[in-house]
């Protein structure tokens, strides 16, 4: 019987990702926190199976909202709904690979950024440009968090026996040598 190694794999990239986002402080010349638990979540969304990638997605916001002092369930209400669009994206045409994981990424960071200062309520017009300045910002977050993201996870994918490469170096299949 083999152990299913989802789970350590979620609580260790999730662990990994919130001492990375908590660690990295937002600057004068990147004034938007680098969405590392996002990243995460948005892996977990498109590799594990369902009851894992909400597991995923419920941790990486709550921590998320814990982290940076947002209202509860902010973080989580938006990861359940790019939950939604991912897994059609992921029908239609949506992989895990770091290029693609690194552009969705980018664009969650500034959907969540738009997201967040929504929720948080916009008191007067002139905020309107700050947060849009403040999605333009998160772009870079987002690509930084999307290409770190989507390769530990990946990494810790295939150290952990979960993802197994279709062919080795010298041309055996993993079908083969796991006999």
């Amino acid at each position: 019987m083999r152990l299913d190694m989802n789970l350590p794999v979620v609580a260790f990239t999730l662990f990994a990702a919130a001492l990375l986002q908590d660690m990295i402080p937002a600057t004068p010349a990147l004034p938007v926190k680098i969405g590392f638990l996002t990243a995460v979540a948005l892996y977990h969304m498109l590799t594990k199976p369902v009851l894992v990638a909400l597991t995923a997605l419920v941790w990486a916001g709550g921590v998320t909202d814990a982290l940076g002092g947002l209202p509860v369930f902010c973080t989580v209400s938006f990861l359940l709904a790019a939950y939604g669009v991912v897994r059609l994206l992921k029908r239609m045409f949506l992989e895990a690979t770091l290029v693609q994981g690194t552009l969705l990424v980018a664009c969650a960071a500034v959907v969540q950024t738009l997201w967040t200062r929504a929720w948080l309520g916009l008191p007067e017009p002139a905020s309107v440009w700050h947060a849009l300045v403040a999605a333009g910002y998160a772009v870079p977050a987002g690509l930084v968090a999307g290409c770190a993201g989507f390769a530990v996870c990946g990494l810790t994918d295939r150290v952990s026996g979960n993802k197994k490469p279709v062919k080795e170096a010298n041309g055996i299949l993993w079908a083969e040598t796991d006999r």
